[in-house]
């Protein structure tokens, strides 16, 4: 009678201890990616992340925002459906060309669609004289160090949650005004990033 105590015993706090790491994997996944964004570990990163389904993500938000700028500045114009069109595959080759892995990093990392690298600065004159451009920031400009993002997570059921970028200087503001990054749960623990919500104030009114 005592071994099957200690038998259910056992197997209750294995179920305990499975039922706390199923309740707070959602929470676990985040930090795992935010620690591969900060450490550069791709293939970590990309592991829990589905690409095809955040580009879709995003190119619905700015195709949304494209038809309803063209179908409310001009509803009249017989040309509006080809401005439409001609937006919208502007949108595909946008978000095609941004959504790559390091920029998906970098938002994981910093709370924001991370910056196009500055261009190079333009190669010497044939005279010898270096173009007026490359003296306006001297080499050894200190850069402004990198903040780490903190995430609040709403989770929505039990297989989906969305993180939310926090912006220290401002804990108040709404969700919608903050970078979301959607998860839904891939297996019993593990969890992919399916979409990336702007600001909207991104898309402006």
């Amino acid at each position: 009678m005592k071994s099957r105590r200690l038998v259910l015993a056992a197997a209750l706090a294995v179920l305990a201890g499975l039922a706390a790491y199923w309740y707070w994997s959602p929470f676990l996944a985040v930090r795992q990616l935010q620690t591969a964004a900060q450490e550069g570990d791709a293939e970590t990163f990309n592991a829990h992340v589905d690409y095809p389904k955040v580009r879709e993500s995003l190119k619905g938000q700015f195709s949304a925002l494209v038809t309803r700028k063209l179908g409310t500045q001009d509803s009249g114009n017989p040309f509006a459906a080809l401005g439409s069109l001609i937006g919208l595959g502007l949108v595909n080759q946008l978000v095609d060309a941004m959504v790559r892995p390091e920029t998906v990093m970098a938002a994981m990392k910093n709370g924001h669609l991370a910056k196009p690298a500055p261009a190079p600065a333009p190669a010497p004159q044939p005279g010898g004289e270096a173009p007026l451009a490359s003296t306006v920031t001297p080499p050894s400009s200190p850069q402004a160090p990198e903040k780490k993002a903190r995430w609040a997570i709403d989770r929505q059921g039990a297989n989906r949650m969305t993180a939310y970028a926090v912006d220290p200087a401002k804990p108040d503001e709404p969700n919608s005004e903050r970078l979301g990054l959607v998860f839904e749960r891939s297996g019993f623990v593990d969890w992919k990033l399916t979409e990336l919500r702007m600001p909207a104030s991104t898309f402006g009114k």
